[in-house]
């Protein structure tokens, strides 16, 4: 297992395109919250300093993260196609490993990255709220904490679906291009011609719904309807929890989608 994972270590670490994109993950996170922290608005007990404190933060951060787990899906499918391209998968069976080997090495390298996501949120959760200092330090400043693991979840069911993508085309462009349309628009087609209580589980309504709008968005709307203003609350407070239902189902999903890319494994041509 050491042996395999320094393998790993060395195809991914020294990939150009792993250090791009997870530089461009990075950037572009820290700069949607630079920027939305720049914006100066208010509207009745809300305002935007409020996402940045504690316990919002968890909430906020987490969803703006996953805006960008696409970045992390893509990743993936250029690390997984490069193998084919290049034949290593083709090497390391030569060299004595087996199908399970290279799975474990795909998933090792996919928990690296969703860590790297996870702590990245962490941090900066931490520093903002922080920074903005209307809590006191104390136990206070983890409640929600928790919407940073699911956070963890998502970003590894998002990859393993990726994943999936790249074993089936072993092609960078038709892959990638291909995961982004089933995201968007095919599933949502789909789940438009069936019934609504089954358009709930399809894979990515469900991945994508783990990081709901913050509840602080949920309350405002709720007081505001409560003035007269007419705001969909019913579909916000769908949105403003994760039930252990959905967690199971996730991690259901992410067992199948490895399942289906060992099986692919066990029968490509490298």
């Amino acid at each position: 297992m050491q042996k395999l994972i320094q393998i790993e270590n060395i195809k991914t670490f020294s990939s150009n395109t792993f250090r791009v994109i997870l530089t461009l993950h990075f950037v572009f996170y820290i700069l949607v919250i630079l920027a939305v922290s720049r914006i100066e608005l208010s509207l009745g007990q809300f305002s935007i300093s409020r996402l940045y404190d504690f316990p919002n933060v968890w909430e906020f951060f987490s969803w703006v993260a996953s805006w960008f787990n696409i970045l992390l899906g893509v990743l993936v499918i250029v690390l997984i196609c490069n193998e084919f391209r290049f034949y290593t998968f083709r090497q390391q069976i030569m060299n004595g490993l087996n199908e399970v080997h290279l799975l474990l090495g795909k998933i090792y390298m996919m928990v690296v990255i969703a860590v790297y996501a996870l702590i990245l949120v962490i941090i900066s959760s931490f520093v903002s709220g922080n920074l903005t200092g209307s809590e006191s330090l104390g136990l206070s400043q983890f409640s929600g904490m928790e919407m940073v693991l699911v956070y963890f979840l998502q970003t590894l069911a998002y990859m393993s679906m990726a994943m999936l993508f790249a074993m089936i085309f072993k092609n960078n462009g038709l892959a990638i291009v291909t995961f982004i349309l089933y995201l968007f628009p095919a599933e949502v087609i789909l789940r438009s011609l069936l019934f609504r209580n089954v358009q709930e589980y399809f894979p990515a309504k469900l991945i994508s719904g783990l990081t709901p709008l913050p509840s602080i968005f949920r309350d405002q709307a709720s007081s505001l309807k409560g003035i007269g203003m007419d705001f969909n609350t019913t579909q916000t407070t769908d949105l403003a929890f994760v039930t252990p239902e959905e967690i199971g189902l996730t991690v259901l999903y992410i067992a199948v989608f490895l399942a289906i890319a060992y099986w692919i494994l066990k029968r490509k041509s490298y």
